[in-house]
Order: structure tokens, then sequence, then C-alpha cells
């Protein structure tokens, strides 16, 4: 039996609309009946989590956001919040490093972004949309997100690399977003924190995942299960996981029925 259960939401826990469907509340209802503590970890800004999450306003449940920049419990407070020095924010957002990716701030109020019209906007929401970032002063920055070709992302990573080694944490939220985050920031370091607070060791937790920002998530957890979605790295970066059925297919709901018959 899990003693808790977090979960990312785009292509693990939301379905094929990205939405919660029924199934999957049921299931997350049945588990918190049986004592389970929930937990979401994503990459989404913390605001549109808890939109996400109004249908099940009946349910208390944690949020890890920003890829672990921000964690809130259960009743809103916030736990923890690591941001980006705005030094280096301003580095970053600089045209010699960025090129034209599309870029996008998340900020604890909102989130601002430039060159903000193509799949980023569906992915990050609403954004106040600027002209040029090049002059932001940089405070109170959880996550830089970078929109682009592979190509080209793989070219900012490796600048951003060469430049401010061990200053910053990278990572792939899928092949055409790249985000940045205060070194140490990550799922699977918010997650341990959180844990602690709930007094739940690590080998008690269920984890579900689909890409590469959930790695540390899930090699920090005793159940650690990967989608059928799932990025193909994931399998040899975590291959302790087990491997699940589709998001589109309630996969997670499926897990958490079996799991709390």
């Amino acid at each position: 039996m899990f003693r808790a259960i977090a979960t990312d939401l785009d292509g693990t826990l939301l379905d094929a609309d990205s939405r919660v469907n029924a199934r999957s509340w049921q299931a997350l209802r049945r588990a918190a009946a049986a004592g389970c503590q929930l937990i979401v970890a994503t990459g989404r800004h913390h605001r549109d989590v808890r939109e996400i999450l109004a249908a099940g306003s009946d349910l208390s449940i944690s949020v890890i956001s920003a890829n672990g920049a921000r964690v809130h419990a259960q009743d809103d407070r916030q736990l923890h919040a690591a941001n980006l020095t705005p030094a280096l924010v301003n580095k970053l957002l600089q045209p010699a490093l960025a090129g034209d990716a599309e870029m996008g701030l998340y900020l604890d109020s909102q989130r601002l972004a430039c060159r903000y019209h193509g799949p980023l906007q569906a992915y990050a929401g609403k954004a106040e949309q600027v002209e040029s970032l090049a002059d932001y002063h940089g405070s109170g920055v959880a996550k830089i997100i970078y929109y682009a070709a592979p190509d080209k992302l793989t070219a900012i990573e490796q600048e951003i690399l060469h430049r401010f080694e061990g200053q910053l944490a990278l990572v792939y939220s899928q092949d055409c977003y790249l985000e940045v985050m205060a070194p140490g920031v990550s799922k699977g370091s918010a997650l341990s924190l959180l844990l602690a607070e709930l007094g739940i060791a690590a080998e008690h937790c269920a984890a579900f995942g689909d890409a590469q920002n959930d790695v540390e998530m899930l090699r920090l957890v005793g159940h650690p299960h990967r989608m059928a979605n799932a990025s193909p790295r994931l399998s040899g970066q975590v291959p302790q996981a087990r491997q699940i059925g589709h998001h589109a297919e309630s996969a997670v709901a499926r897990v958490l029925e079996q799991a709390f018959a």
C-alpha cells in the first residue's frame, strides 16, 4: 500500500484532452480515503495547477510546480521557493544566447513572455507578452522556459552549460522545451522536502511520470512508474520504473484502482 502518490500532469495524469477525467478523480478519491497523501509534481505554473485541480476541491493535494522551484502544502501555503539569481536571469535572456527562441518567465504573480505565438502559448497558458526581455531586472524568477526546434535548443543548452556550468539546473520537459531553474532544483529534491514535511519515507511513495523532468522524482521513490507514452530515454535513466499504460487510457487511475481495491 502506498502512503503517498506523486504524479506528473501532462502526459501522465491528464488525459488526451489535458484534463483529469472522472475515472482518475474517482481513483484519487479512493486513494485519499485509504489515507494516502496526494501530490502533483509538474513543470506548470502553480496557478494553472490549482485551476486544473479545482474539480477535485474536496481532496487535499500538495503541489510541486515549476519543476520543483515551488512547493505548496495542501492548504496552499508556500513551503519552498527557489529563484534564479537576477544576474543570471539577465544573461539567459540576451538575444546572443537565446536567439529567436520563444521564452517564458515564471513568476509567482504572473508569467512574462517574448515572441510568444507558437506551441509555448498552449503549454504555458496566459502570459503578459513583451517585445523584449533583454532588460528585465531578473527578480523573482522561478523558471525560464525556451521553446524552439530541438537542434536550436541543443545549441542554447550547450552555450548555457559552457558559460554557467554548475550554476543552473537544466531539464527538457519535451524535446522542444528547455527549462532552466536554480541549481539543485528538481521534482525529486522538492518531493524529498515535501515527504519530510509529511513524515513519509520515500520508499513508501509511488510516483508517475513520462519525461526528462521526472527522472529525479522517479529515482527517489520506492514505487516508480513510467508511462507507455514516456520519452524513450526514460527507460534507460530509470530502469527500475514499472512501465504502465498510456496517459490517454487513464493508466495512472488503473494502477491506483488495483492498489486500493
